[in-house]
């Protein structure tokens, strides 16, 4: 394994000594290996990655020890989730297994009235502006269900149930929330217009909800994003997601695209569609057959919209008179190990604030094969975007080792705002003018439509490569400088209903690190691992295990700070990037449960910095005087921030525990711990 640390003014960060070589066979220009101010480490894939990573890893928390117990419900149908939902609320359920599909729909829940006012937060979802064109939703109604409320909870399966004809919409009471391993379905159905705006039905709204945790979920299509970031959410992470649905002219008769296009083809065989501004009527007429419309149709226009529009760019009070503390600057999102097939844009689009990206794959491929093979749909399908991500009004977007197959436009937007204000209303347009917006692709390949590669970094060749195909530079004074956050000067004395007319004036955190050290498996293997680990009904563990936030390989490198529980330390910044544990005094503890030690363990490593006399860590098993493994001496190393590694030999560190890392040393502070590993 190899941990990477870059600091903005590191030139050999900035650039690889070594080129690479693309599959053209035509050398490629020199990379930049590493995000600014971020901390990584690269390995093979093992259970470890199991663990949340990034942003929401800062605030959703373990449930593991509610398996089985009284606040673990179990339900079967709509009512049984809805009451689960409700009782939620109260803090009386903290985890709901979903073991049957759920069907959501307003018209198959078929509520009682005094139902209606008992779940008074699911509601009927508008109907189309022109009606159903899916037979299955215009027999299940659809909904909108509003979760709020709730500090604390893990919605799962341990088999990949499936969600149906609703958008959980999650407030900003929500805290803590987790979904993983379900398979959010039917929201979708076939626009002729094909504008994408006739219904806004989305599968999950997070919508000022923190700290939310999306993971191993697969979600097909539906008629507006797929997962969006609203009101200032915080701290939220998709992970190990399948999005998108693979381009198919035979998809399965259950299927929304199959019953869509089903109908529409019913219309047009009774001459009933608009002639002059049917879509279908149209393909079909100049010679799509309905199989091929089908396979185009599988296809998802907008991905995660994050910030829901430029006027949030501040703290304000609603209609209601309650104060809404949230805004586009507080936006944190990292998007992991997903599969995207076939999503044309907003992978993500970002108002000001931050995305990480790392080890997902994007692939356009078969959609692009599918509009490009038939001339009517070539010919009158809008559906062609093949784009990435998105930084707008100041935002930051890093992503890292990630692959784009028939991707055009892994990054579009401008550096600088005011060269891309087309969607932009008065006065946001010259508010955001000055904005700056970062964007940074490191280590990843995209191929284009048109069959060429490109692996490196998008300010190679000064900003000049198949990354940056959708991007307006202004001076390149982005390239080479970066920042994890924005800010406008003075927000807090603006008012959103009476906005100033002169020009934001940003600040921006150049010397900020990303507050979270992060692991990706190589380049070479993100294809093959994505493909086989992203989605629902992917991998089986037991509800004990859906629980869990934090898997360890004993054998990798731990970061101190990911651990399951601790007596009387604290967090701080690492010079070596991302976090260290601080503050420890004799007798404090770290507990991380569940590492599988096997065969044996022979010995251990510590990452650790003193500016005192040091101290010992005790190597303990299952309690804090449980069995002594090993212990390691820790002498001073001239400072809280010089770090050294320093070893010990173990006996009988066997099998699965939890362990604890004890700590004893005199008064005072004694030592801040990095990292750590057992050694085979």
């Amino acid at each position: 394994m190899v941990k990477k640390n870059c600091s903005a003014l590191t030139i050999a960060c900035l650039v690889a000594a070594a080129l690479l070589t693309g599959t053209s066979g035509v050398a490629q220009a020199a990379v930049i290996n590493a995000i600014p101010n971020a901390s990584k480490t690269e390995k093979s894939y093992n259970n470890s990655f199991l663990s949340v990573p990034g942003y929401a890893s800062l605030g959703v928390k373990d449930r593991s020890s509610y398996a089985g117990t009284s606040y673990h419900r179990k339900v079967a149908n709509g009512r049984e989730f809805l009451q689960a939902i409700l009782d939620a609320g109260s803090g009386a359920v903290k985890v709901i297994e979903v073991t049957d599909t759920l069907n959501l729909g307003w018209t198959e829940l078929a509520l009682t009235s005094a139902e209606k006012t008992k779940y008074s937060f699911i509601s009927k979802y508008p109907d189309p502006a022109n009606g159903f064109t899916n037979p299955l939703l215009s027999t299940s109604g659809v909904s909108k269900l509003n979760i709020s409320n709730v500090d604390g909870l893990t919605i799962f399966s341990t088999s990949g149930k499936t969600v149906k004809h609703a958008e959980l919409k999650l407030q900003a009471s929500v805290n803590d929330m987790v979904i993983r391993n379900l398979n959010f379905d039917e929201m979708w159905q076939w626009d002729d217009s094909g504008e994408h705006k006739e219904v806004g039905w989305s599968f999950i709204k997070v919508n000022g909800a923190n700290n939310v945790w999306i993971d191993h979920c697969k979600f097909s299509i539906a008629a507006d994003g797929l997962i969006d970031m609203e009101n200032g959410s915080s701290n939220v992470t998709y992970s190990w997601n399948e999005f998108g649905l693979a381009a198919a002219q035979n998809p399965s008769s259950s299927s929304s695209i199959y019953q869509s296009i089903e109908y529409m083809e019913s219309k047009y065989a009774a001459g009933t569609l608009n002639t002059s501004t049917s879509l279908y009527y149209k393909m079909r007429k100049e010679g799509a057959s309905k199989n091929q419309i089908m396979a185009y149709a599988a296809y998802h226009s907008k991905g995660h919209l994050v910030g829901s529009g430029d006027k949030d760019f501040t703290n304000y009070v609603g209609s209601n008179g309650v104060e809404v503390k949230d805004g586009n600057q507080r936006l944190r999102l990292t998007m992991a190990y997903n599969r995207y097939t076939n999503v044309g844009s907003r992978l993500p689009m970002i108002r000001q604030g931050v995305g990480h990206l790392f080890n997902n794959y994007f692939d356009n491929s078969t959609h692009q094969s599918a509009t490009d093979t038939v001339a009517a749909i070539s010919k009158y399908g809008g559906d062609k975007l093949a784009r990435g991500m998105n930084a707008r009004n100041g935002a930051s977007i890093a992503a890292d080792t990630n692959v784009y197959n028939k991707i055009n436009e892994p990054q579009l937007g401008a550096e600088r705002q005011g060269d891309d204000t087309g969607n932009m209303n008065a006065p946001f347009d010259v508010l955001f003018k000055d904005a700056v917006n970062h964007s940074l692709i490191v280590n990843s390949t995209v191929t284009n439509s048109s069959g060429t590669s490109y692996t490196g970094s998008s300010w190679d060749n000064n900003g000049v490569n198949l990354f940056t195909s959708g991007v307006k530079w202004d001076n390149k004074a982005s390239i080479g400088q970066w920042a994890w956050s924005s800010a406008i000067v003075g927000v807090e004395n603006m008012s959103k209903s009476s906005p100033p007319s002169t020009p934001f004036t940003f600040t921006y955190g150049t010397n900020e690190r990303l507050p979270y050290a992060y692991t990706t498996f190589p380049l070479s293997s993100v294809v093959s691992v994505v493909n086989q680990n992203a989605g629902a009904a992917k991998i089986t563990l037991s509800a004990a295990d859906w629980l869990r936030t934090q898997v360890y390989d004993a054998f990798g490198t731990t970061e101190a700070e990911s651990y399951t529980g601790m007596s009387g330390v604290q967090n701080e910044i690492s010079t070596e990037g991302g976090q260290n544990v601080g503050y420890i005094e004799n007798g404090d503890y770290l507990v991380f449960n569940n590492v599988n030690l096997g065969a044996g363990a022979s010995g251990f490593q510590a990452r650790v910095a003193s500016a005192n006399a040091g101290g010992s860590i005790e190597i303990r098993l299952d309690s804090p005087s449980g069995t002594l493994v090993g212990t390691v001496p820790v002498t001073g190393t001239g400072g809280w921030q010089t770090w050294t590694t320093k070893t010990a030999t173990l006996s009988g560190a066997t099998g699965t525990h939890n362990l604890y890392l004890k700590f004893t040393g005199a008064s005072g502070y004694l030592f801040n711990l990095n990292w750590f590993k057992f050694v085979q």
